[in-house]
């Protein structure tokens, strides 16, 4: 165990892990932009996260730290990573991400809409749905019958059919 860490290596150590932690979120965030966001999902996908993060940062701190092993200011940085990416970056890339979602569907709704409706219409006319609607409409039209008037009763007890 080193007894004095200079704050040049901590404070190079504490950035490097807000960059794991940033990886990390960014991984987990679009891993439940593909995999949905249910709760069984979630689950797993929050203990891969956290298990990720130990191995992240245990092999940092084995392989690059000055000190060998994981201390405080690692693990702060890579939870300042984390929230750094899900409360300033996430929304934005949100946003991005239904912008872009829109713009690929795009071409789709553009040809939904000037061709497979109009055909769809066209085909309904020639099979007569349309027809065969305003005929029911028409039937039903017809036969409502109105009451007979020695059935109906205006004022209650003074006329009895």
């Amino acid at each position: 165990m080193a007894a004095h860490i200079p704050e040049a290596l901590v404070l190079a150590d504490a950035l490097c892990c807000l960059g794991l932690g940033l990886l990390l979120a960014a991984a987990y965030d679009g891993a439940r932009w593909l995999l949905g966001g249910s709760r069984p999902v979630c689950l797993i996908l929050d203990l891969a996260a956290f298990v990720c993060a130990a191995v992240l940062l245990h092999s940092f701190a084995a392989g690059r730290s000055y000190s060998g092993t994981v201390r405080w200011y690692m693990a702060a940085g890579a939870a300042a990573g984390l929230w750094g990416y899900f409360f300033v970056l996430a929304p934005g890339l949100a946003a991005v991400r239904s912008l872009v979602r829109w713009l690929v569907l795009l071409p789709v709704r553009l040809v939904w809409i000037t061709a497979v409706r109009p055909v769809g219409r066209l085909c309904g006319r020639e099979t007569g749905r349309t027809a065969k609607k305003l005929r029911t409409a028409l039937v039903k039209r017809q036969t409502k019958q109105l009451q007979k008037k020695a059935k109906v009763l205006y004022n209650s007890n003074q006329y009895q059919v």
